[in-house]
């Protein structure tokens, strides 16, 4: 007999990523008028994500008819979709490729941000090749005993993915990376100032907040594969269902939030008289040096007036 709180979890992810989609469609919609200036890498990102987050939705939609109109004249293979159905062999493909494609956007603005601190950006590259996503596209094997939702065991190949039980953990370890303090940028490298009232202050408080409904669901997913495995699967076991469905909308989400927030990060920051020290590279013989460096990660989308160079404190001169 199929168990209820499995089948509600299936129903409720579908719903649930058919309104996280519509949350998705606002920020796309959103991002279209303010993109004027941004690169073509990132515009082709963004359309590469739409893509991704809309085919997940049409596989949680086609999962959903499947459970509905075809599993309910067969409750064995309704208990075990994942067995029965080949719809959901590319389910964790679908997840591991989007949180894989974000990660990647999430790492290159951190890099983007902290160059001169290489330390950083290797310790989230070092985070992001055991992660999940990697672990799920490359290392999969067949193992003959499958864990049914009461505990037993049947003698039918699966896919299964090592490491499963430790893949949630990897992935709230790197997403946590982001939240982690900042020391001040040299003297040597002052491009972007994180004390103060600053935009790259701002643009990494923002990489701190929106990694965090992702890390939420990892934390929970964590906390649902921590059971021996020949144990009957808890309430929470089975949450971990609904939230793998919604973790790539969480993702996807998080990358439209950072990108949406630049124009008002930035104008707010104008308040402050010093946003940017300008100039003060090695070489740098006027602001646009520096500014170039990065357009997607700092640039205001709306023109700010900035402070002249003359104006800088004398401490930092």
């Amino acid at each position: 007999m199929p168990s209820g709180p499995f089948l509600d979890s299936w129903n409720l992810g579908a719903s649930l990523s058919l309104f996280l989609q519509g949350v998705l469609c606002a920020q796309f919609a959103h991002y279209t008028s303010l993109n004027k200036r941004d690169s073509m890498w990132i515009k082709l990102f963004v359309a590469g994500l739409g893509f991704l987050t809309t085919l997940k939705t049409l596989h949680s939609l086609a999962m959903m008819w499947t459970q509905n109109l075809s599993t309910f004249g067969n409750l064995k293979a309704g208990s075990s979709p994942r067995r029965s159905y080949w719809l959901s062999e590319i389910t964790v493909i679908l997840e591991a490729i989007t949180i894989f494609y974000v990660q990647m956007f999430l790492c290159r603005r951190l890099w983007a941000l902290f160059s001169v601190l290489l330390r950083y950006a290797t310790s989230n590259c070092t985070a992001l090749a055991p992660n999940p996503a990697t672990t799920d596209l490359l290392l999969f094997h067949c193992d003959q005993v499958d864990e049914g939702l009461d505990g037993s065991t049947s003698g039918n190949y699966v896919v299964r993915r090592p490491f499963s039980d430790r893949k949630h953990n990897i992935l709230l370890a790197s997403t946590l990376s982001y939240m982690r303090p900042i020391p001040q940028p040299s003297h040597n490298h002052p491009q972007i100032s994180t004390s103060g009232n600053t935009a790259g202050k701002w643009n990494l408080h923002l990489d701190d907040t929106s990694a965090t409904p992702a890390a939420l669901c990892a934390l929970i997913n964590f906390a649902g594969d921590m059971r021996p495995p020949t144990t009957p699967a808890p309430r929470l076991a089975l949450l971990t269902i609904l939230t793998n469905i919604v973790l790539p909308y969480l993702y996807a989400w998080s990358a439209m939030w950072t990108l949406n927030s630049r124009e008002d990060i930035c104008l707010e920051a104008a308040n402050c008289p010093y946003t940017f020290n300008f100039g003060l590279s090695v070489g740098a013989s006027n602001s646009e040096t520096t500014q170039g460096q990065h357009p997607d990660i700092l640039e205001p989308v709306a023109k700010v007036e900035r402070a002249p160079l003359d104006d800088a404190p004398e401490s930092m001169a």
